[in-house]
């Protein structure tokens, strides 16, 4: 009983150091480590050692410390594969619905990119790039990604004087205003901020996977008659894939 006991708690310190080192991309010491987790400098030296021979953590250049490795992004690759094939069948049928374009974001801590698409069958449509990464201020899964911040965490997280892409590009102050208002109604709306003649709605959805977020990416000439539905629709669809996945909306 003692061993099954002591392999749990390996597993429990093993599991904080992964979740410390996602929310730091660029790495971090053993020591500062040991710092966050409130652990031995010996047992995080000892446990990152066993995740570096597993290719889970690697070290920085220079030896000046640690950070996700190799075999951790694989499996959040095939992780998102796994989220793909789950969410396929609501977005082609969401798509189908409205008649435009729908995306599928993955939102990590530090960044949301585009994982999937159905780009609508009509003259005038957007077609997104995957993959691409977007200035989190002016896109919806951008916002939602800011809304899980204090105001004070989004302000020291992007600057409060940031490049405008756009000449509808939101400052800080009325920025912050859309954030609490996505907090309060669950919906993450752009209009024209990223990309002149381009609007976009979108929902958040946490799963047992991680944090995706679901948009209807559409032509603005069409968008304002339209978001009314929109919201209907998203609402319905991420009730019916929470369903799905066994959790409650």
């Amino acid at each position: 009983m003692k061993s099954v006991t002591h392999g749990i708690q390996v597993i429990s310190k093993a599991s904080l150091i992964l979740r410390i080192l996602a929310k730091n991309p660029l790495g971090l010491s053993l020591g500062k480590i040991a710092e966050i987790a409130h652990l031995p400098r010996s047992t995080v030296q000892r446990i990152v050692k066993a995740l570096e021979e597993e290719e889970l953590v690697s070290m920085l250049e220079g030896r000046r410390g640690f950070k996700l490795g190799m075999a951790f992004g694989q499996l959040m690759h095939e992780t998102q594969i796994d989220i793909i094939s789950v969410m396929r069948p609501h977005l082609e049928r969401l798509s189908s619905e409205v008649n435009e374009t729908v995306v599928l974001t993955s939102i990590s801590s530090q960044q949301s990119n585009v994982i999937y698409r159905i780009v609508a069958e009509r003259d005038l449509r957007v077609v997104p790039t995957l993959g691409s990464v977007h200035s989190p201020y002016t896109t919806v899964d951008g916002k939602l990604l800011l809304a899980h911040l204090k105001d004070d965490e989004v302000v020291q997280r992007i600057g409060d004087d940031y490049p405008k892409l756009t000449g509808q590009t939101k400052d800080i102050k009325d920025l912050l205003k859309d954030l609490a208002q996505i907090r309060k109604q669950g919906f993450a709306i752009e209009r024209n901020e990223h990309t002149d003649g381009i609007s976009a709605v979108g929902v958040g959805i946490d799963t047992f996977l991680g944090r995706y977020a679901i948009a209807i990416v559409t032509p603005s000439c069409r968008f304002e008659d339209e978001l009314e539905n929109f919201k209907t629709k998203l609402t319905t669809l991420k009730k019916r894939i929470l369903l799905e996945l066994g959790r409650l909306a």
